[in-house]
């Protein structure tokens, strides 16, 4: 199944999309996992709070999705990708519900328009 996770660089924000957080079961939190030598970012439903856990807040479901302010994960990834600083980009990702967990292919990824249109796009 597909879903989308956008990057806004001039804020070091991340909006993961309502479909993949309840595509994973709605966990309290989540956490992100980078391998080293490949374009990819994996979402994981998280079960505990600690420094690499960001909090799924309550009303996600209800939502477009959420925002998480991450500057140094935004900066390894636009550092990676030889991204630009200031836009912004949207990128697929694959769920796999029994895993619990959502892989973004950082090389699909598509310079988005800061605009609000861009943002209210339902997938």
């Amino acid at each position: 199944m597909k879903t989308y996770i956008s990057f806004y660089l001039s804020k070091y924000k991340i909006h993961i999309f309502k479909k993949s957080i309840s595509e994973i079961g709605n966990p309290k939190y989540i956490r992100f996992l980078i391998k080293e030598n490949e374009p990819s970012i994996v979402m994981e439903a998280y079960n505990k709070k600690d420094f690499y856990a960001h909090r799924v807040k309550p009303n996600t479901k209800d939502s477009r999705g959420m925002d998480v302010s991450s500057y140094p994960l935004c900066k390894i990834i636009k550092n990676r990708m030889g991204w630009v600083d200031g836009k912004s980009y949207r990128v697929q990702g694959n769920v796999y519900p029994s895993q619990r967990i959502v892989v973004y292919d950082l090389k699909s990824a598509v310079e988005i328009n800061n605009s609000v249109e861009s943002r209210q796009v339902n997938i």
